[in-house]
């Protein structure tokens, strides 16, 4: 059996699920905000609770120094293999189970595609060349990576299903569809939910253009807006159109973590690093406290116990 960790947030961490589902491997899975695998792997290796798994597969997600460390030293450093593709975890091809690669020749790299082309050069399958899979391996890239093509459209659309869908029903119905038909196509259904989805998505950008809060920290002036919905379009669209006023955006989302876009020359990673966060150079989130809603309760409530 085997186990795969990946990234709780977007089609890039749920994509590998896809595709081993596809290739009718016995495994199991678990998601992860950013930083919270650290914690799991600790117990799991300190407690010797990965026997039962010949591979242990980690996309779209790094781990901290002391456990790729803590890996190395274990009995599970021949099963573990990780797939990552942000720039700030490249140091951890210091190590033989991590494969971090942000980009090759000018092509963006992204866990999804990292992990595909694994799995096609280790498993004899058709079903991974068919042209609905290749199709949605690059359009889950173009949604990650915003390097789009004339396929952006298709990708933004895909990106808008797996919002409406969510996480299970999306594993389900993506799986299936790949499985049974050999292009990529939207049916009637799906594109107008799209129209909607997209209206709607259209509203919620606009409303939130005089929600952000303005403030200078570490010598930047940053944009901070406390928002759940439409993660990477929002923050695209408030670094564009406060390009003047600040050098990037914090989206705060009090259920996940904080997440940065910027669309200036500056590798605002660096800045999530010093709160142990990391990323892309424009593109990139730190955790959250897990005592910050604690925080925030006894503030509304004036609760001092």
């Amino acid at each position: 059996m085997k186990l795969l960790l990946s990234h709780i947030a977007d089609l890039d961490g749920i994509t590998p699920i896809i595709l081993l589902k596809l290739l009718n491997i016995d495994f199991d899975y678990q998601l992860f905000e950013v930083g919270q695998i650290n914690d799991y792997l600790n117990e799991k290796i300190d407690n010797n609770q990965l026997d039962s798994y010949d591979e242990i597969f980690i996309t779209d997600l790094s781990v901290s120094k002391s456990i790729a460390d803590k890996i190395m030293m274990s009995k599970y450093n021949n099963k573990i293999k990780l797939f990552d593709h942000h720039k700030s975890a490249e140091w951890l091809n210091n190590y033989d189970f991590a494969n971090v690669c942000e980009s090759i020749n000018g092509f963006m790299e992204c866990g999804t595609t990292l992990f595909y082309k694994y799995l096609v050069n280790t498993f004899e399958s058709k079903i991974l060349t068919k042209e609905s899979v290749i199709t949605f391996v690059e359009l889950v890239r173009e949604g990650d990576t915003w390097q789009f093509t004339d396929l952006k459209n298709d990708s933004d659309n895909l990106n808008a299903l797996f919002n409406f869908y969510g996480i299970e029903d999306s594993i389900d119905k993506f799986t299936d569809f790949l499985y049974h038909n050999q292009s990529f196509y939207f049916d009637s259904t799906e594109l107008e939910i799209i129209k909607c989805l997209n209206r709607k998505q259209t509203n919620y950008l606009k409303y939130m253009e005089d929600k952000v809060l303005f403030k200078r920290i570490d010598n930047y002036d940053i944009g901070i807006v406390f928002a759940e919905q439409y993660r990477s379009s929002l923050g695209h669209h408030l670094a564009q159109i406060y390009q003047d006023k600040v050098d990037f955006i914090a989206i705060i989302n009090l259920n996940r973590h904080v997440s940065f876009r910027g669309i200036k020359d500056i590798d605002i990673s660096l800045f999530a690093k010093k709160f142990g966060g990391g990323g892309h150079p424009k593109a990139c989130a730190i955790p959250l406290p897990n005592f910050l809603k604690d925080i925030i309760i006894k503030e509304i409530f004036n609760d001092n116990r």
